[in-house]
């Protein structure tokens, strides 16, 4: 029988170990097959990569892709407290979509308390109106030193309406002591909801487990499903070794160089660009001949006086100055291009005090960065009368261009998600070029491929003894 008064957690033996990607999909599934009402939730995330949702707020990019996945839309309160590292141990905290104060380890360990009550705002808000809440954890699940501070995990976990599953990655290693080793460390309570543990990424047979299926059942842990290799690569947050292309390219296709420096954020605004099959995509994180590209972007930043040092000092800077490529510049590499970069209020510098930079000098205006920060999820008229549907998330202001700037090399704008629309990406890539653009739809593309990652999980799961 299905319990739909019990909500799903999802808890790391190891970082790394698939808890988006396998939280996303169980909801999906949960959804499309058992006709649950169900909706994603992370207590607290720490990541550079977040969104705008409804009413203007921040949501990171994990639980706005699984609010994708389950055809719900996202909301704020589905990852109430975001943490956003800026370098030198501090973060600007996101409380519930409403950007905060910075703060260090110490400031956010003080506000534990209030902390803990807004996510449990949030937290009964969701419940009220789901059936179930697929809950993400975060990193490791019992790291038992930070038990009191710890709110995706074991703050979540001694809720009793919650029931635990342990996700692990094998091609990590050490699989079986990380799996008995969090078992042992759960408390009694924790242990009386524990449901099992799925073993995620499995190369190869997944039959040649089973020997490793019975062993970790000998222990009085059920084997909930052993996911295989599966070559997703979408919607991530915690790397780009992962965004590649599906796909096998033939040699026409138009070369885009993306400029990979050290806090760069919101790396998903190129996914689009990495599986289009008119287009081959290279992350460049050292100085190379930026003439071997078609094509050149720079993406966001979560610290872009800091970024826009890192590209001096590493001299491609002074090559963007001169190369003959098109340019393209997102949010926090669009403020880069400018003349001159002001930071009064000490807003975007890891300094945590005013600083200021010259920019790279490819827009003649000037950006300066407000206190507040600017939010707006709308659609936009961009370039030659091309309507977009995008995101701003920023509190750099330039002085001239506010949205957008176009000149024949380069061009930028403050909209995030533009390369999502299929006629602004055709466009772009075919500015200045004499290479074919191929007709593709990246959204009906994107389905597809979950639909079919979907129909693997359905066979995959024990999912009435995940659910009962």
């Amino acid at each position: 029988m299905i319990s739909k008064q019990k909500h799903l957690l999802f808890l790391g033996t190891t970082s790394n170990a698939g808890k988006t990607f396998v939280t996303g999909f169980v909801g999906k599934t949960l959804k499309e097959q058992y006709s649950i009402k169900v909706c994603p939730f992370k207590a607290q995330n720490m990541s550079n990569y977040a969104t705008v949702c409804e009413y203007n707020k921040e949501l990171s990019i994990a639980q706005a892709s699984q609010a994708a996945l389950m055809g719900i839309e996202p909301k704020a309160d589905m990852n109430p407290v975001l943490l956003k590292p800026m370098g030198n141990v501090r973060s600007q905290i996101v409380i519930r979509g409403v950007p905060s104060n910075i703060i260090t380890p110490g400031t956010f360990y003080k506000q534990m308390d209030s902390l803990k009550a807004e996510v449990d705002i949030a937290f009964e808000a969701l419940s009220a109106d789901n059936e179930m809440l697929v809950i993400e954890g975060a990193g490791l699940g019992f790291e038992l030193n930070l038990k009191n501070r710890d709110l995706a995990n074991q703050f979540m976990m001694e809720k009793e309406n919650v029931n635990s599953v342990l996700v692990t990655n094998i091609e990590n290693g050490g699989v079986f002591a990380s799996v008995l080793g969090s078992y042992q460390l759960m408390p009694k309570q924790v242990k009386k909801r524990f449901k099992g543990v799925i073993i995620n990424d499995f190369r190869g047979d997944v039959s040649y487990f089973d020997d490793g299926r019975k062993i970790i059942e000998s222990w009085g842990i059920p084997v909930l499903g052993v996911i295989p290799h599966i070559n997703y690569g979408l919607d991530n947050e915690d790397c780009m070794d992962i965004m590649h292309s599906y796909e096998q390219k033939n040699k026409e296709v138009i070369h885009v160089g993306v400029i990979q420096y050290p806090r760069v954020s919101n790396i998903n605004d190129v996914e689009p660009l990495v599986h289009d099959p008119s287009v081959q995509v290279s992350f460049i994180s050292q100085r190379v001949y930026l003439d071997m590209f078609d094509k050149i972007i720079l993406p966001g930043s979560r610290a872009v006086i800091d970024d826009l040092r890192w590209l001096k000092n590493t001299g491609i800077a002074e090559d963007l100055k001169h190369t003959n490529v098109d340019i393209y510049g997102i949010c926090g590499g669009y403020q880069m291009l400018h003349n001159q970069l002001n930071d009064p209020f000490g807003t975007e510098s890891s300094r945590a005090k005013p600083d200021n930079e010259s920019g790279i000098g490819l827009i003649p205006a000037n950006v300066e960065f407000m206190p507040n920060k600017i939010l707006k999820r709308k659609d936009y008229i961009l370039f030659e009368d091309i309507k977009v549907h995008g995101f701003e998330m920023h509190t750099g202001v330039s002085d001239k261009y506010e949205i957008f700037y176009d000149s024949p090399k380069v061009k930028g704008s403050m909209a995030h998600e533009v390369f999502h629309c299929d006629n602004f990406r055709k466009w772009w890539l075919a500015q200045n070029l004499n290479k074919q653009v191929k007709e593709w739809n990246f959204k009906s593309w994107k389905n597809s491929v979950q639909n079919g990652v979907a129909l693997k999980f359905k066979d995959i799961i024990d999912w009435e003894r995940l659910i009962d």
